[in-house]
């Protein structure tokens, strides 16, 4: 889920002229329409996508999708499978990692980067019947020894803003996301 909104509407414009031949609309999901423009990569078979879709969630836990921004300023994401309870509240979310050589975000000899949970949203991609709610976690992002990352801006902002509590905030920083829908044209 690798999605930014200006760099995905600017990657689809110029993608375009470098993808190859479209492909069948009646055999193609919208997944594999956005890869072939984005990505250039071949479509997804969709006897392999139906099978995937149908998989059921498993018993007693969700499904949490960790979301970060990375060095270029792209949103990446990975899941882990939790209990309810620990979608209750941001502080009940454990810390998780990644190799952040992976994501320009550090060096090959240091690579760990730990996803600290900022805020819970319910999940729009993998609606359920069973009364449970996946969630999107959307994270910053810090070395092992507590430092955020030099692409962490919200660490900067609230450090900023530290000590001055009293005083009226004119502007404020936040972390956006916008995610798009396979149509291309709709959050």
């Amino acid at each position: 889920m690798k999605l930014s909104s200006a760099l995905f509407l600017a990657s689809i414009a110029t993608a375009s002229a470098f993808a190859p031949s479209p492909v069948n609309p009646r055999t193609a999901s919208s997944l594999n329409v956005v890869l072939n423009k984005v990505t250039g990569q071949s479509p997804l078979d969709p006897s392999v996508i139906d099978k995937y879709d149908k998989l059921s969630f498993p018993d007693g836990k969700i499904l949490a999708e960790y979301v970060w921004v990375d060095a270029e300023g792209n949103t990446r994401s990975k899941t882990r499978t939790l209990t309810p309870d620990k979608a209750e509240a941001v502080e009940n979310l454990p810390k998780w990692n990644f190799d952040g050589s992976s994501t320009g975000q550090a060096p090959g000899d240091d690579s760990e980067v730990i996803l600290r949970p900022c805020a819970i949203y319910k999940d729009p991609f993998r609606p359920r019947a069973d009364g449970l709610a996946n969630i999107l976690v959307m994270c910053d992002t810090w070395t092992p020894s507590g430092e955020a990352l030099e692409t962490n801006s919200r660490a900067y902002a609230v450090k900023t803003f530290e000590g001055h509590e009293d005083e009226v905030v004119w502007f404020g920083m936040e972390q956006e996301f916008t995610l798009f829908n396979l149509d291309e044209r709709t959050p």
